[in-house]
């Protein structure tokens, strides 16, 4: 298929060469042209996302609630996906900088394959040609796996042949106005992501982590065991899922207590310092970029809150007994002016104040949560349960902390407190909560609004789909749109 850039951002990055043909005329950050390994290193570092290109999909979760309360004017972009519009853009808004920043960053790593693949190297070269390559896979499979989770159905049997998403996998003969561009069938484009996967988990194999915002070999295990869960792959879930776990250990938060002593609970995660500024930050295995202390939900007077279902999962050992509690309640006194305008919860993960902090993107536990549903599935139940006491171990205070036992749960009821973890270790993580609806049966889902009007996210409802943008439909006025 032809290809398309997404977005007017990479208009600027185009020089006309032959006639209508368009090639990318990437500079990385020195401002010279590409030529080394090093030139193209930096090239790829540039394609890494650096704004949030998920967070906005909480608020169409039952994570979220609207404190209208709080005194605050809802945000107008926000609306739309609390409401679950037909369409999240604004009237007249073309651009989706979602799938723009999403392809924008399969642009850029393309860009690098391409090059790669002419070049050959010497042996002094080999290593940083690897590592940058197998990034390079990394990074597109990890935009695809967005893209596709997105705006196309959930993986599944019945919907292998279904709309995916364009998949164009080089840079070359890119043109601003072509058209025509096809969404693949769904089956292809998660083949696609598992042989990125796969190519990127040999060539990082053995290769130094340089940071904490590039992708390594334990980072595209954990993302590999994400990508088989929801594929049903459990057999490779919890082979991934093992890597990541061997390599990457809990932290215990029974270490916060002295400080929860110091501090006192109610102003332990405020200003400047938030949960993620704790020890619990060794678990963060790869950051977003953009600034996650201006997210959604930080402002103790911000319309969107947390739910209190959500807090109330972290309160089934009694209060203050599980120390995720601390990232979900506001602490506010009910029944007081400040309390009824702050509500009952706050998302207390990032500091508020001056201290970047960055979205996470990829954490230990999710290894954990991931191969405990995954064990559950197989019929693994005992397994399933040690995952969850060692999860629960490191989450619960030790004085209170009781083991759970295999023989106390059904199939079902042992899934059901598997993905409740889940749903705590990944609340507002990188739009997990979104993908799992989407994957666990797209379930019903209502929010109460402006004068009490309740809105309702039917089961199985369309709209659990993103829409195709304006932009690249109407370049390609043959590509299917997704129902409403």
């Amino acid at each position: 298929m032809k290809k398309l850039i997404y977005i007017p951002l990479l208009a600027a990055l185009l020089i006309t060469l032959n006639g209508c043909k368009k090639l990318l005329d990437i500079k990385p950050v020195n401002s010279m042209t590409p030529v080394t390994i090093n030139d193209y290193e930096s090239v790829l570092l540039g394609g890494y996302p650096r704004s949030d290109f998920f967070f906005k999909t909480e608020l169409m979760t039952d994570n979220a609630y609207a404190n209208l309360n709080s005194g605050q004017t809802p945000d107008r972009t926000s609306e739309p996906w609390f409401v679950w519009a037909s369409s999240m853009l604004l009237d007249g808004v073309q651009q989706d900088p979602y799938w723009g920043n999403l392809y924008k960053s399969i642009f850029y790593a393309n860009t690098v394959l391409d090059n790669f693949e002419k070049r050959s190297v010497g042996p002094e070269e080999k290593d940083l040609f690897e590592k940058v390559k197998g990034e390079a896979y990394a990074l597109r499979a990890f935009s695809y796996f967005y893209l596709v989770n997105f705006y196309a159905e959930p993986y599944g049997t019945e919907h292998l042949q279904a709309p995916g998403v364009p998949m164009p996998l080089t840079a070359v003969d890119i043109n601003a106005t072509t058209g025509n561009n096809v969404r693949e069938p769904l089956d292809k484009v998660w083949k696609q992501i598992l042989s990125d996967l796969n190519t990127a988990s040999s060539l990082l194999a053995g290769k130094q982590n340089s940071s904490r915002f590039r992708f390594n070999y334990n980072t595209v295990q954990l993302l590999k065991a994400r990508v088989a869960l929801f594929m049903g792959d459990n057999q490779t879930a919890t082979e991934a899922a093992s890597s990541v776990m061997s390599a990457s250990k809990l932290t215990d938060l029974n270490s916060l207590q002295a400080y929860l002593d110091d501090k006192g609970n109610t102003y332990a995660f405020s200003g400047n310092f938030g949960f993620i500024d704790t020890d619990y930050n060794k678990e963060i295995l790869f950051f977003m970029g953009g600034k996650a202390n201006f997210n959604l939900f930080y402002y103790s007077r911000a319309v969107f809150k947390p739910t209190t279902e959500l807090l109330d999962l972290t309160k089934r050992y009694g209060h203050l007994t599980d120390y995720r509690q601390f990232i979900f309640e506001s602490f506010a006194i009910p029944n007081t002016s400040e309390g009824v305008m702050t509500g009952p919860t706050m998302y207390n993960m990032y500091a508020k104040q001056e201290k970047d902090s960055y979205y996470i993107g990829l954490k230990a536990s999710e290894a954990y949560v991931i191969r405990a549903e995954a064990y559950v599935r197989m019929g693994k139940n005992s397994e399933a349960v040690i995952d969850l006491n060692t999860l629960l171990k490191s989450r619960i205070k030790n004085t209170q902390f009781v083991p759970l036992k295999t023989a106390d749960f059904t199939n079902e009821s042992l899934l059901k407190r598997v993905l409740e973890e889940r749903r705590i270790e990944t609340a507002f993580d990188v739009g997990l909560r979104w993908l799992d609806l989407r994957r666990l049966g797209k379930p019903e889902i209502v929010h109460s609004y402006k004068n009490g009007v309740l809105y309702t996210l039917k089961k199985n409802d369309p709209r659990y789909l993103m829409q195709i943008p304006p932009s690249e439909y109407n370049n390609s006025p043959g590509m299917p749109l997704n129902p409403r």
